[in-house]
């Protein structure tokens, strides 16, 4: 496993948004394509910015803190077939280990929100210099291209979730972010 950090979030002309992970020390990153709540939410911790009200990862870590459980580190394990996943590690107020199974996007926000180590299995890694749509980030500081705005303008006036949800669904396969495009499928076969 390799220690990985944040990078930036990027916020795409497409229809998709992604988080990008560096290794800390060593080369490899990882990109991941993730839904815009997703990227709003890890932009927000990224940045150390609070949103006006609690997001659901802010629920979960307080509900973690009520319950003497904390996050040890989050894992991204595989990838397989398109779709990466992830594990959340954690420990109870007795000591005892729990691993839970998580979408990588889910488990990174949590992992900022509680200052839990991010960790990639090597597997899943790709090596060479990070870039993201032609941002290299040759400062070597985080970078994060998102905006609020950006984040929340994605959805049309008078569209219902499911009609905004099935034309995201046919961006994402469209542009072949397949992980998006299970995203969103799953949430659209959720909705009655």
């Amino acid at each position: 496993m390799v220690e990985m950090e944040v990078h930036q979030v990027q916020v795409s002309s497409r229809a998709y948004q992604r988080v990008l992970l560096r290794a800390k020390e060593g080369v490899g990153n990882l990109h991941i394509v993730i839904g815009p709540a997703e990227a709003r939410a890890i932009s927000l911790a990224h940045r150390g910015q609070e949103a006006p009200r609690p997001l659901s990862y802010d629920m979960a870590r307080s509900l973690l803190d009520e319950a003497g459980a904390s996050i040890r580190q989050v894992a991204i394990t595989s990838l397989q077939d398109g779709i990466y996943y992830a594990e959340i590690h954690l420990a109870d107020d007795e000591g005892g280990e729990h691993v839970v199974d998580s979408r990588p996007s889910d488990a990174i926000a949590l992992a900022l929100r509680t200052g839990a180590p991010i960790f990639a299995d090597e597997s899943v890694l790709n090596e060479g210099e990070a870039s993201v749509d032609g941002e290299t980030g040759d400062t070597g500081q985080p970078q994060c291209l998102v905006s609020l705005e950006e984040l929340l303008a994605d959805s049309e006036p008078g569209m219902t979730e499911k009609q905004q949800l099935e034309k995201r669904l046919r961006m994402a396969i469209a542009e072949e972010a397949y992980e998006e495009a299970a995203r969103l499928r799953d949430h659209l076969n959720a909705i009655p």
